[in-house]
């Protein structure tokens, strides 16, 4: 059985905080093409609340997720069972570094900067070289980091209001973030708290929920991934496809194949 994860503790707020986010339209956009365009097995890591599975699913393409926090994977399921697809997903409750699929995968995706869960650039290499043993000759893995500029850690340092909403008991609360980032370690502790407030206004609770993070440097990825054996066809600094360039890429997105 796998371990409990971060997420355990932040799923009843993950629609709120990916709904919110500047990132998620163009990756899911990005992500459903590329998994409609792959003939065999499709894996999906960190596959979560099912945001960009089930809208895979829903355009009948089969999908395995696989996440480390059964909270998200019920809620993975729930979200399939309401859109009619539960039937088009397989899931797995594993890690990144050791989950293992019945057949070869054509294409194991890891979406919205997950790698970066795992801190450590020893698990970042355990996670990649699995990845590549769990491919079919020919097979691709996509993933996207963060591409890390001073403009982005102040904004990660900031004080945030993410979002205003009514939670499910139907309390009127504001969700807030800031981030700790530490550039030596390339590691992002982010940090989060939602207040409740009542009919006139003042705050009656407050919940924090922390969650760890940590970056590549584009060459750290590309090292990485040649390390594992893995061809680089693409980097791309948008979820628009434009080559990389430092002065003007927004994320890191790398496609990479296990040579036939």
């Amino acid at each position: 059985m796998a371990a409990a994860s971060e997420y355990d503790h932040f799923a009843d707020i993950y629609q709120v905080w990916t709904d919110t986010a500047a990132s998620t339209t163009a990756n899911l956009a990005f992500y459903v093409d590329t998994y409609l365009k792959t003939e065999g097995p499709v894996v999906e890591l960190g596959v979560g609340d099912g945001r960009i599975a089930v809208a895979a699913a829903a355009r009948r393409r089969s999908m395995i997720g696989v996440d480390l926090s059964q909270a998200m994977l019920d809620r993975c399921r729930a979200r399939a069972a309401g859109a009619g697809v539960l039937d088009r997903l397989t899931l797995l409750h594993a890690d990144f570094r050791s989950f293992q699929l019945d057949e070869p995968a054509d294409l194991i995706a890891l979406p919205y900067h997950s790698l970066g869960h795992l801190v450590a650039l020893d698990d970042k290499r355990r996670a990649i070289a699995h990845v590549f043993s769990q491919l079919a000759p020919g097979g691709r893995f996509v993933f996207d980091d963060f591409f890390m500029t001073p403009g982005l850690m102040d904004h990660m340092r900031k004080v945030q209001l993410r979002a205003e909403y009514r939670s499910a008991t139907g309390a009127d609360t504001l969700l807030w973030v800031t981030s700790l980032v530490d550039e030596t370690t390339q590691s992002i502790r982010v940090v989060t708290w939602e207040d409740e407030l009542d009919a006139a206004g003042m705050q009656v609770a407050r919940r924090y929920r922390r969650l760890s993070l940590s970056w590549l440097e584009p060459a750290q990825a590309r090292t990485l991934l040649t390390e594992a054996g893995f061809a680089i066809e693409s980097c791309f600094g948008d979820f628009a496809g434009t080559p990389f360039a430092e002065g003007t890429a927004h994320e890191q997105i790398w496609i990479a194949r296990r040579p036939a």
